[in-house]
């Protein structure tokens, strides 16, 4: 399993000649790691009696944000799992009618699985995006930076698996799915961009840099 590598194999398999791992198990892998990061800083804030007030959403969001990175560290595989099947697909035999129709079918049920994995890996670095935004203005300030991180992995790793979303969406015969697909990915994409923006007014490196 990708996800059971150590971080220099893992580096070494998304770097070799084979396609997979490749873009989508490493958005997965980045989207588990912000919510590792909120996690943590949930964690760390929990510790300091000075933020008793703020201790039950900080327990929440260390729950969620857990599930989360269990979640997303699953999909590091199921992303790569659901590329293979596409190349099985292809593989299939096509020397008869019967057998292109199975292939046929086969290909298309291979390309939409591999729509939908990323598009939920997307969808859950969004409720990242928004926990790590949670921590970052309630939780330890002295952490800002760590819940600042969490962002940017989340953002980057949901418009990285939305660009692999759409990228499917031409392989697949059914319309009505595919605008079904489209239009989440806009959604979804307009969502990150906002959140990023609207969380990240808030870490600004002047302020920063002014400590």
């Amino acid at each position: 399993m990708l996800k059971s590598l150590s971080l220099e194999s893992f580096g070494n398999a998304v770097a070799s000649e084979e396609a997979v791992p490749g873009g989508g198990s490493v958005s997965a892998l980045a989207a588990g790691l912000a919510a590792s990061l909120t996690a943590m800083v949930a964690t760390m804030t929990l510790k300091k009696e000075k933020f008793h007030d703020v201790a039950p959403l900080m327990t929440e969001i260390r729950e969620k944000a857990a599930s989360l990175q269990n979640e997303l560290m699953d999909a590091v595989d199921q992303d790569a799992d659901s590329y293979r099947q596409v190349l099985a697909a292809f593989r299939l035999p096509k020397s008869t009618e019967e057998e292109k129709a199975v292939r046929k079918d086969a290909i298309q049920a291979a390309f939409k699985h591999a729509a939908i994995v990323p598009l939920q890996v997307a969808q859950a670095a969004v409720k990242v995006i928004k926990l790590a935004g949670q921590v970052a203005h309630r939780g330890n300030p002295d952490m800002i930076t760590d819940a600042g991180v969490g962002v940017l992995m989340a953002r980057s790793a949901a418009l990285g698996a939305l660009m692999n979303v759409a990228i499917n969406l031409g392989s697949l015969k059914d319309r009505a799915l595919v605008e079904e697909l489209r239009q989440k990915v806009e959604e979804t994409r307009n969502e990150v961009i906002h959140k990023e923006s609207e969380i990240l007014m808030k870490i600004s490196f002047d302020g920063l840099l002014k400590v």
